[in-house]
């Protein structure tokens, strides 16, 4: 794939086009970038976005079947559906870094602390939820599963609720509901494992199908520029991006949402200038899914994620 001429050739060859884009995420602030690339496809390129949220499951299948042109998708979820026979390829990144860490609720301060007590993960350990659990565990000489009393929950926001109530010790979280935990109860809770550290696994990715890619190669090139110049945006406005995730983010007050751009954008580094698809954060991803039983077959990166559309966009727009 070459870089366009121009925004303006590019604008005349997908101007008008309609777009089912679909994600399967949960709304919370890590997917403020998701938002601006949208709207940047729709304002510098003239593309109609229908735009939605889906569970994954069914977002997969329609993905396969075409009723979604483009899926906002977990690497490791793109993964299992092209091992089950989707003829599925990523061709842009949106957010990099797990999100997901380890909660200690006082007096618990550290993962030893938590030996024996009542520990909550999601439905399962294969997740990246339950991986970064078992990894961040492993790390400190336990084993989640026999050295806690481990329950599993059905997702997040449960598990937060129940460490709330006082009937968890720890349990398994993530940056944006620690903040709102932090800022509820400061000095409560205790952050004893970081995710992106302890299990820096790519998030999600632009997912088509390899059909529709073939003929509509610009359409990909666009959403490539504008992810990139989100990314970019990100972190040149600071200011817009708290008001676009309050806009987004029900309930999201300006202080949590300050709180989570030094988070995601300073700390996690979660929208890189010059992509978000990382070649050798995708092969980890991949092999630890491989580790954990998610997938039985040994995926490169190169199998399932083309580059050259983040190329493109970054020759394009200027390497920073």
């Amino acid at each position: 794939m070459t870089a366009p001429a121009s925004v303006e050739e590019l604008k005349a060859k997908v101007e008008g086009k309609e777009l089912s884009i679909a994600s399967a995420a949960f709304p919370n602030p890590t997917l403020t970038g998701m938002y601006k690339t949208l709207e940047l496809l729709q304002s510098d390129f003239g593309v109609k976005v229908n735009f939605r949220l889906m569970d994954s499951s069914p977002m997969n299948a329609a993905l396969i079947s075409g009723q979604v042109q483009i899926g906002h998708v977990s690497l490791g979820g793109m993964a299992a559906a092209v091992e089950a026979g989707a003829d599925l390829i990523a061709v842009a990144g949106n957010d990099q870094k797990n999100a997901f860490l380890v909660a200690a609720r006082a007096p618990a301060k550290t993962l030893a602390d938590l030996k024996g007590k009542p520990f909550a993960v999601s439905q399962n350990l294969s997740s990246i939820v339950g991986q970064t659990a078992q990894k961040c565990f492993a790390a400190a000489g336990l084993d989640v599963k026999t050295d806690t009393q481990l329950l599993h929950l059905g997702n997040i926001g449960q598990i937060v609720e129940s460490m709330e109530s006082g009937k968890l010790s720890g349990g398994m979280s993530a940056t944006f509901r620690q903040i709102e935990l932090d800022l509820k109860k400061p000095g409560t809770y205790t952050t004893v494992c970081k995710g992106w550290e302890a299990n820096p696994q790519l998030n999600d990715v632009w997912a088509v199908s390899r059909a529709w890619l073939a003929e509509n190669r610009d359409i990909a090139m666009a959403l490539a520029i504008s992810e990139i110049k989100a990314d970019r945006w990100t972190h040149e406005s600071k200011a817009e991006w708290v008001a676009l995730a309050q806009a987004k983010i029900e309930g999201l007050t300006p202080e949590a949402a300050e709180a989570n751009y030094a988070n995601l954008v300073t700390e996690l580094d979660s929208w890189p200038v010059n992509g978000s698809l990382d070649q050798k954060m995708c092969d980890y991803t991949l092999a630890t899914s491989l580790e954990f039983g998610v997938l039985k077959k040994r995926f490169a990166c190169t199998d399932l994620v083309t580059f050259d559309y983040q190329k493109a966009a970054v020759q394009f727009l200027g390497s920073k």
